[in-house]
């Protein structure tokens, strides 16, 4: 039999106050996580949580949206980018953020790590080797460093697309598997993006990786979810295996 879950994030959640300036709020039900953020002015990650997280920088991946104010936030290499009122934002890891607003930015954050903000050293998550590897290859596909994708590919990798679209089957050898995306770019004008949501490793090689896909074609958009588990052996990824959650969607969307 099938239930409805509620959980009120105020009174059932989990608050986690910041060294300053505001705390965080998780709450969850059923499948669903959500972190609520307030964060007041003067509040900055380097110095209301990262004294708890005890990392360089913010580690976690954030998926997005602000009820108030405003913020900016800065990665490892300098990228800065702020967002306000009504935006939604998908911030990777590795980043400093502040408050530039004269009122408390407010955020809620469905993303899956959000579950380990402001959670104390040695509580948080950890990326193994392999799904490190898998963050790096999902950023070099979004960028489209070919050289940084054949670094990371084994010579005869296979990549395996299922159903009956235009793209499906197996593609043998790193330069197939190369052409296949050079092809999903063509066909979406440039527009193909495979945004990271999750991650899940086994520490032994083999890696699930949770995206979101997004596409133009056609003047068309489409927005939708699908995983590739990926096997790696040593540094390089020798099987990836696509997994949809909407197969005939994509397939006719591409077709």
């Amino acid at each position: 039999m099938a239930e409805i879950l509620v959980s009120n994030l105020e009174k059932d959640g989990e608050r986690r106050p910041f060294v300053a300036h505001g705390f965080a709020m998780l709450g969850s039900a059923g499948g669903l996580s959500v972190l609520r953020g307030y964060f007041e002015p003067g509040w900055r990650w380097s110095t209301d949580v990262g004294p708890i997280a005890k990392t360089e920088s913010c580690q976690v991946h954030h998926h997005g949206y602000v009820i108030a104010g405003s913020m900016r936030a800065r990665l490892d290499d300098g990228t800065e980018r702020e967002f306000a009122t009504e935006d939604l934002f998908d911030l990777p890891p590795g980043h400093d953020a502040w408050v530039t607003s004269r009122v408390p930015c407010e955020v809620i954050d469905v993303s899956p790590a959000a579950t380990t903000y402001a959670r104390p050293a040695g509580l948080a998550e950890a990326d193994d080797s392999a799904m490190k590897l898998v963050r790096r290859g999902y950023q070099a596909f979004n960028t489209g460093d070919l050289d940084a994708l054949r670094s990371l590919l084994a010579h005869d990798v296979l990549q395996h697309v299922p159903g009956h679209g235009p793209f499906a089957g197996t593609h043998k050898g790193v330069d197939a598997v190369l052409d296949y995306y050079a092809k999903l770019a063509e066909s979406t004008d440039g527009t193909f993006r495979a945004d990271l949501v999750d991650v899940h490793g086994d520490g032994g090689g083999h890696v699930l990786a949770i995206h979101q896909t997004t596409a133009v074609r056609d003047g068309r958009k489409r927005a939708s979810r699908a995983s590739i588990l990926f096997t790696f052996v040593g540094d390089k990824a020798t099987d990836l295996l696509e997994l949809y959650g909407d197969l005939p969607g994509d397939e006719a969307f591409f077709s």
